[in-house]
């Protein structure tokens, strides 16, 4: 049986191959490589958001949750390969 071409030949660049791949899996990833869809979303779910008035008073009472996630998310991401270890203004 032949060996695939694209196989690594060793560990070093099975693992090189791997932190690569593992870089193009992050959500910033996706939304620099699809940055119309990435918009395209945003805009229907905030116009989605804004015309339901209970979707509003489910974001009003959740907010302050929302905004603790999306923080531990950004953090989480910044120690990520390839992800930033300095805070954004």
């Amino acid at each position: 049986m032949e060996r695939p071409e694209n196989r690594p030949e060793n560990l070093e660049a099975a693992k090189a191959r791997f932190l690569e791949e593992a870089c193009r899996l992050t959500p910033s990833a996706w939304i620099r490589e699809h940055p119309d869809v990435a918009v395209g979303g945003a805009l229907a779910a905030g116009f989605f958001l804004g015309c339901s008035p209970e979707a509003q008073e489910a974001t009003i009472r959740n907010a302050s949750t929302g905004i603790k996630l999306v923080r531990e998310l950004l953090e989480r991401m910044g120690s990520l390969p390839g992800g930033t270890d300095e805070p954004q203004a």
